[in-house]
């Protein structure tokens, strides 16, 4: 739905009396849908990047790599972007996720 341009400043003009008497922002839940979503094509634009950069440093990369990048929190991605700078070739990267692994508890050895 979209308003007249009318409505659309006195709603704007009365939401943000409201969020100065209340001194919090207002957020709609369509503003949270929105924001929420862009949060996520960020992440995935940012995947992509890194995964687009590690081609062109070492070639293509397998499958299994690929999924196991795509599921590296957001940290992890900025280190792996800051990393991939020094890697040569694709045991470069597997040495990386298997530290990082590692750190994660994900001991391969189980203890």
């Amino acid at each position: 739905m979209i308003l007249p341009e009318e409505l659309k400043q006195s709603f704007w003009l009365e939401l943000k009396a409201y969020e100065e008497e209340r001194q919090v922002p207002y957020i709609t839940s369509v503003e949270e849908i929105g924001f929420e979503r862009g949060l996520q094509q960020g992440r995935q634009e940012s995947r992509s990047l890194i995964l687009l950069l590690l081609q062109q440093k070492i070639g293509d990369l397998p499958l299994t790599l690929q999924e196991r990048i795509s599921e590296l929190s957001r940290s992890q991605l900025e280190a792996l972007a800051i990393a991939l700078l020094n890697f040569d070739h694709l045991t470069h990267l597997e040495a990386w996720l298997a530290d990082q692994s590692f750190q994660a508890g994900d001991r391969p050895d189980g203890l």
